[in-house]
C-alpha cells in the first residue's frame, strides 16, 4: 500500500533505550562574566577566530579573556538599530551583518562603524524590520527573513526588495538554507516554503502522502531550522522533533515511530549535524544522535555537577573550527564544551553516587575496578556498568590498600581492622593483623615469597605466603618511627619505608640479612640539593635512569644516589603536596595532588617539564588521598579522591594541537583605552607622533580552552635584541621610544604549550619630533655650515687685521729682544772668555802631567762644572767640581769656588785634600752667607780631588758626593767613594768633616774624576739615563788606550747615547795616570 511506502517519520529523540551522558564537560559564560544578558539567541564565529553571541541585549564579541558588548544607544547614530540580537552572519569584506527586531546592520570589523538597513519604506509595515534570519546566496545578495516575508539584499549597494508571503497570516521566518537556485524556508506558523531565486515566486511546500498521515503532521507546519546533509533535508520541529525529507520529491523517508517520553525535547529550538551526528538543542536539555547506529545522549543540568549544562533551555547550537560545541541557553548564558580539553573522559557510562571519597582505586589483572570509600568496598567486572557490593570483605571499613597474588586472592589492607585476605573464588575471608596491633594497613609490598606490611603507627609486618608466619620490626630495630606510609622497591633490591614526620628509612636484601635500617631525614639548614624537603613521605618511584623520586607534603625530590634535587611550585608543580607518584609503560610520571595530576618525564632534563591537568581537562577531582591511586597491567592509571576517580590510558591523554592566531585587541597610553581609526586586529600598521611614544598594547590568543595559561612572547625588531621571556602576561609596553620604523612581533602558545611559530607582526612607526627628523638635520647642517662660514669669514678678517697690528708689536719686540739678547749673549761670552781664562790652561797641566786627559763640555755659554790644577811644596792637586747648577748661576758658582781653592792651596798652602775641602766648605759658606735668616741659599758644591807626589809611592784623595775611580792596567777596579755631603749649604746642624784617604801606588793605573753629568744624561733608544753602571763599564773598555783616545771614546759614546736628547747638565771628566 502507498503509505507503507512512504511513511514518514520523525526522529524522535527521547528515546526509551537513550542514557544521560557525562562525557561532555561544560564551561559556563554567563553575565558574572561580562556576558550583557543569559539569553542568547545565536553563536558565530569570526573568521579570526573571534566568538560572538546574539543576546536578548546587546552583541557580545569574545577574546577568552573579556567581552566587549555592541548595543543600540538611542542618542548614538553609530550604534546597533536594535539590542537584541537574533542573527548573523560575516561577509568577506570584514563586515558583519547583524539582525534584529528593528531591521540588519552593517558592523565594520575594521573599525566598528555601523551603517543601519531599515525597510521602512511606505509599502511595508514595521513587521517586515523584524529579521530573525540571514543567510548568502551569492558573493553580491543575502536572503534575509523576517515576521512575514523575504528580503533579497545587495550587499555592496545595500539595495534591497521584498518579497512578502501570499497570505494574511504572519508567518515568522525561522531558517533558510539556499539549494540550487533556489531558497527552502522554514516558517514557525505555516510549514517549508521556496522561493525561486530566477522568477522570484513562492511555493508552499505539500509533503508526499501528507494527507494520509494521521498523527505528527501537525509538527510540520512549525518548523525552527533547516539542515541540507547528505543529499538530504533535515527538519527541525518546535514539538513533533525531527524529519528527514527528500529535497527534490520532499517525500518523508519512514522508520519504526519512537515513543516520546519527554514532549519538550520534542521542541527543537536550535540543531545542527556533522559528522554523521546531530546536534540539538531542545527545550529541555541538550541531545546528540548519530545517523548511522542510533546511539542518542542527552544532556542536562545538573546541581550536583558544576560542568554540567547552566540551562535546559538550549537555544542556539554552534561548532566551531576547531570541533569545539558552543550552546546558547535562555537564563544560562553560553554553555561551552572543549573538544581537545576532554583529556580524561571516564570510560564508564554510570553514576557514582556512592562514591563520594574513594581511599582505594584498583583495576586488576583481569580489568575488573576495585573502589573503596566511605566504609564501602565495590567491584565492576569488566564490560558491565553495574557494581558489585564487597562490603563483608572489610568489614565495613575502608580499605586503603591492596594486592593481587593471584587472579582470585586479594590481599586488603584496611583503616582500623588489619589485614584481609581474600579468596573471591570462595568467598573466604582471612584476617591476619588484629586491630590493636597493625590495624591501619596503608601499603602491601611482594618480595619474594613473603609481603611486607606498613601498618600506621605499628611499623612493618612481613608475613610469609607459604608459611603464615609473621615478623613485626618496630624501634628494637631501628624503626624509630611507626607512622609508615608506603613501601616500595627498587630495581637493586633495597626496600624504601616511607613515614609521615620521620623521613625515609631503606635496607638493602632484606630477605636475606637482618641489616640495619638506615635513614634520611630533612635537614632545616640544609641547601636545596643536600636534603629531602620534609620528613612526611608518602610516595616514591624509580625512573629509567635509576634515580629515585619522593613525593612529600612540600615538594618533590630527586635522589641519584649522591645528593637530592627538589622540585617547588617555582619550578612548575601546580601543587607540592604530592599524594602519588606512578609510573606508565613509557616511564612518563604521573602525580596526584592537591591541584589536581600532574605529568613529566623524569629523564628528560635536570628541569623537567611539569604538565598539570586539573578539571578544566576533564578530571573529577582536584583534591586526592593518599595510596588512591594505582597502575593496572592493562596500562591503565587510575587516581581517587573526595569527588570519586579517574581511570585513564595515559597514550590516549592528548594535548591540545591548535595553534592559537594572535590579535592586538587595544592600545592603552596610562592605563587609558586611546581609540584610533581603525580596529587593531585588522592593522599592519600604525603611525604615532614623538608624543605617542610610550604605550601599552594588549593582546589575545584566541584559544579558549584555557586562556589563563596562554603563554605569550615579543619581540620589537629595530628596538629589542631578543624575545621577551614567555609569560602569561597579555600587556606589551614600551616607553619613550626614539623616533623610527619597528616590527613589533608577537607568538603565542595554548594552555598546552604549542606555540604559534609564525609570530603577529605589527609595524609601528614613530614620527620624531621636528627637530629630530633628516630633513630638519639638513637645514640645520646648511644654515650651521653657512653661519660658520660667515663666522670664519668674519673671524678672519678681524684676525687677519689683528695679525697686522700684533705684526708689527711683534716685530718692535723681536727687534728689542734680538737687541737685549744680544747684550746678554756679549756678556755671556765675556764671562766664558773670563771663566776660561782663570781656569788653567791644558798645556800648562799636560806639561806637569805627562799622561792625562780632559773631556768638558758645558751645557750653555757657561759652565757650573770646572777643574783646578796647582803645584804646591811637591804636590800636584787637580780637583773635579760640580756647582749647583749650570749656565749663568754655575758660573758664578764656579768663579767663587776656583777663587777659594786658590787662596786655600796657593796663598794657605794647605795640600791635604781632606782639609782643603773643609777649608773650601767654610769659605763657600761664608761668601754665601748661608744661614743668614735673611739670605739663605744652599748653593754649595760637590768635589773630587786628588793630590800626587812624585817623591811618593802614594797619593791623597777625598771627595764631597764625588767618587774616584781607579782601575789598574791589570783590570782591576777600584771605587773610593767620597763624603756623602757636599761643599756648602745651610745645613749646621750637621757637622761636616772630609776625611782624606791615602792610595797605594803599587802598580800603574788610571785615576777618573767626574762630575755626575755624564751618567744622568737620557739617551738611547727608549730615552732612559745612561747610569753609573754603563759608565763605569765604559771606563773599563777603555783605560788601556793612549790618553787622547780615551776622551774621544767618551765624547763618542755621550754623543751616541745623547742623540737628539738636549743635554741636561754640564759634562767633565777627568783622567789621571798613576
Amino acid at each position: 500500500m502507498k503509505l507503507r511506502k512512504h511513511i514518514f517519520i520523525t526522529l524522535f529523540l527521547a528515546l526509551t533505550f537513550c542514557f544521560y551522558s557525562q562525557n561532555l564537560v561544560f564551561r559556563h559564560i554567563t553575565s558574572d562574566n561580562g556576558l550583557s544578558t543569559n539569553l542568547v539567541n545565536c553563536i558565530y564565529q569570526d573568521s579570526k577566530g573571534f566568538m560572538w553571541f546574539g543576546t536578548q541585549e546587546g552583541l557580545n564579541r569574545y577574546d577568552g579573556y573579556k567581552i566587549k558588548i555592541y548595543k543600540h544607544e538611542p542618542n548614538k547614530s553609530n550604534s546597533l538599530s536594535y539590542s537584541e540580537v537574533n542573527c548573523l552572519l560575516e561577509l568577506k569584506n570584514n563586515t558583519m551583518l547583524v539582525g534584529t527586531p528593528n531591521g540588519v546592520n552593517f558592523l565594520s570589523l575594521t573599525n566598528d562603524s555601523i551603517y543601519r538597513l531599515i525597510f521602512d519604506t511606505k509599502d511595508y509595515n514595521a513587521k517586515e524590520n523584524h529579521v530573525t534570519v540571514i543567510k548568502q546566496i551569492n558573493e553580491t545578495e543575502v536572503a534575509i527573513g523576517t515576521r512575514n516575508g523575504i528580503v533579497i539584499c545587495n550587499i555592496n549597494t545595500k539595495d534591497f526588495k521584498y518579497f512578502p508571503f501570499s497570505i494574511d497570516d504572519e508567518v515568522l521566518v525561522k531558517d533558510i538554507e539556499v539549494d540550487n537556485g533556489r531558497l527552502l524556508i522554514a516558517t514557525l506558523k505555516k510549514g517549508l516554503w521556496t522561493l525561486d531565486l530566477n522568477g522570484k515566486k513562492f511555493g508552499r511546500v505539500t509533503f508526499a502522502d501528507e494527507e494520509k498521515v494521521s498523527e505528527g503532521v501537525l509538527g510540520l507546519e512549525s518548523i525552527n531550522k533547516l539542515c541540507l546533509y547528505g543529499g538530504n533535508l533535515y527538519l527541525a520541529t518546535d514539538g513533533a522533533g525531527v524529519y528527514k525529507v527528500d529535497p527534490k520529491t520532499f517525500l518523508i523517508e519512514g522508520q519504526k515511530k519512537f515513543k516520546i517520553n519527554y514532549s519538550d525535547r520534542n521542541h527543537i529550538k536550535d540543531f545542527l549535524i556533522k559528522g554523521g551526528t546531530v546536534y540539538c538543542g531542545t527545550g529541555s536539555g541538550f541531545v546528540t544522535y548519530n545517523l548511522l547506529n542510533g546511539d542518542t545522549a542527552i544532556y542536562v543540568k545538573s546541581a550536583e555537577n558544576n560542568n554540567s549544562l547552566s540551562d535546559n533551555k538550549v537555544t542556539a547550537v554552534y561548532i566551531d573550527r576547531n570541533e569545539n560545541l558552543w550552546l546558547g541557553t535562555f537564563i544560562g548564558g553560553v554553555n561551552v564544551s572543549f573538544k581537545s580539553s576532554q583529556k580524561f573522559v571516564n570510560q564508564f557510562k554510570y553514576r557514582l553516587n556512592s562514591f563520594k571519597n574513594l581511599f582505594l582505586t584498583f583495576q586488576d589483572n583481569q580489568g575488573n575496578v576495585w573502589l573503596c570509600g566511605d566504609r564501602k568496598l565495590s567491584m565492576l567486572p569488566k564490560g558491565q556498568r553495574e557494581f558489585k557490593s564487597y562490603d563483608h570483605v572489610v568489614g565495613y571499613f575502608d580499605a586503603l590498600a591492596v594486592y593481587q597474588e593471584s587472579n582470585s586472592i586479594y590481599w586488603f589492607g584496611t583503616y582500623g581492622d588489619g589485614l584481609k585476605r581474600y579468596d573471591i573464588s570462595t568467598n573466604k575471608v582471612t584476617a591476619f593483623l588484629s586491630d590493636k596491633n597493625g590495624g591501619t594497613v596503608l601499603s602491601i609490598l611482594r618480595v619474594d615469597d613473603y609481603l611486607l606490611v606498613a601498618a600506621f603507627g605499628d611499623g612493618l609486618f612481613k608475613i610469609g605466603l607459604n608459611s603464615n608466619t609473621k615478623t613485626q620490626y618496630a624501634e628494637q630495630d631501628g624503626l624509630d618511627n611507626l607512622n609508615l606510609t608506603s613501601l616500595f622497591l627498587d630495581k637493586n633490591n633495597t626496600i624504601w619505608i616511607l613515614t609521615d614526620g620521620g623521613g625515609i628509612y631503606n635496607i638493602e636484601n632484606f630477605s636475606k640479612t637482618d641489616g640495619k635500617f638506615k635513614l634520611i631525614k630533612h635537614h632545616s639548614n640544609s641547601t636545596k640539593e643536600s636534603s629531602i624537603p620534609s620528613d612526611v613521605v608518602y610516595s616514591m618511584n624509580q625512573d629509567n635512569n635509576g634515580s629515585l623520586w619522593f613525593g612529600t607534603n612540600s615538594g618533590l625530590s630527586r635522589f641519584d644516589g649522591k645528593s637530592f634535587r627538589n622540585y617547588y611550585e617555582g619550578d612548575g608543580l601546580a601543587n607540592t603536596f604530592i599524594y602519588s607518584i606512578l609510573k606508565d609503560s613509557t616511564g612518563r610520571f604521573w602525580m596526584s595532588t592537591n591541584k589536581g595530576i600532574t605529568a613529566f618525564n623524569p629523564t628528560e632534563s635536570n628541569k623537567p617539564f611539569f604538565k598539570n591537568y586539573n578539571l578544566k581537562d576533564g578530571l573529577t577531582n582536584t583534591e586526592h588521598n593518599i595510596g588512591a591511586a594505582s597502575s593496572s597491567a592493562l596500562g591503565n592509571i587510575l587516581f581517587g579522591g573526595p569527588n570519586g576517580y579517574n581511570i585513564f590510558r595515559p597514550s590516549q591523554v592528548k594535548d591540545n594541537l591548535h595553534v592559537p592566531p594572535v590579535y592586538i585587541v587595544s592600545y592603552k597610553r596610562s592605563g587609558k583605552d586611546i581609540p584610533i581609526d581603525s580596529n587593531l586586529i585588522y592593522k599592519k600598521h600604525i603611525k604615532l607622533s614623538w608624543r605617542e611614544n610610550y604605550f601599552q598594547l594588549e593582546v589575545v590568543a584566541l584559544d579558549f580552552i584555557d586562556p589563563e595559561k596562554n603563554l605569550f612572547k615579543y619581540k620589537l625588531e629595530g628596538y629589542d635584541n631578543d624575545w621577551s621571556e614567555p609569560s602569561t602576561v597579555r600587556y606589551i609596553s614600551y616607553t619613550e621610544l626614539p623616533g623610527g620604523t619597528y616590527t613589533l612581533k608577537i607568538k603565542a602558545s595554548n594552555s598546552d604549550g604549542v606555540w604559534n611559530e609564525t609570530p603577529y607582526e605589527l609595524v609601528i612607526t614613530i614620527v620624531p619630533p621636528f627637530w629630530k627628523t633628516t630633513w630638519f638635520y639638513v637645514v640645520v647642517v646648511i644654515v650651521g655650515t653657512g653661519l660658520v662660514v660667515m663666522f670664519t669669514q668674519w673671524r678672519t678678517r678681524k684676525i687677519k687685521e689683528e695679525n697686522k697690528i700684533l705684526e708689527h708689536k711683534v716685530a718692535e719686540r723681536t727687534r728689542e729682544l734680538a737687541e737685549k739678547n744680544r747684550d746678554i749673549t756679549s756678556s755671556i761670552e765675556y764671562a766664558k772668555r773670563i771663566q776660561e781664562a782663570i781656569l788653567p790652561s791644558k798645556d800648562y797641566i799636560f806639561s806637569k802631567l805627562e799622561r792625562a786627559f780632559i773631556l768638558y763640555k758645558p751645557k750653555d755659554i757657561v759652565s757650573g762644572d770646572f777643574y783646578w790644577f796647582g803645584e804646591k811644596n811637591g804636590w800636584k792637586i787637580f780637583a773635579v767640581v760640580d756647582c749647583t747648577g749650570h749656565g749663568v748661576p754655575g758660573a758664578f758658582m764656579s768663579m767663587i769656588g776656583h777663587n777659594l781653592m786658590h787662596q786655600i792651596i796657593q796663598e794657605k798652602g794647605i795640600t791635604d785634600p781632606g782639609d782643603i775641602l773643609n777649608s773650601l766648605h767654610k769659605g763657600v759658606q761664608e761668601s754665601l752667607r748661608q744661614g743668614n735668616n735673611e739670605i739663605n741659599t744652599n748653593d754649595g758644591m760637590d768635589v773630587s780631588i786628588i793630590a800626587l807626589n812624585n817623591n811618593k809611592k802614594t797619593a791623597t784623595w777625598a771627595g764631597a758626593n764625588r767618587p774616584l775611580i781607579i782601575i789598574s792596567n791589570d783590570g782591576e777596579f777600584s771605587k773610593i767613594d767620597g763624603n756623602k755631603y757636599p761643599i756648602g749649604g745651610s745645613q749646621f746642624d750637621i757637622k761636616r768633616e772630609f776625611t782624606t784617604k791615602t792610595i797605594e801606588l803599587n802598580k800603574p793605573s788610571m785615576a777618573y774624576l767626574s762630575s755626575d753629568g755624564y751618567a744622568d744624561q737620557f739617551g738611547g733608544d727608549n730615552g732612559k739615563k745612561f747610569m753609573v753602571r754603563r759608565y763605569h763599564d765604559l771606563l773599563m773598555e777603555i783605560h788601556l788606550k793612549d790618553m787622547d783616545a780615551q776622551r774621544e771614546l767618551l765624547n763618542a759614546a755621550f754623543e751616541g747615547w745623547r742623540k737628539d736628547h738636549e743635554q741636561i747638565d754640564d759634562v767633565l771628566v777627568v783622567g789621571v795616570a798613576l
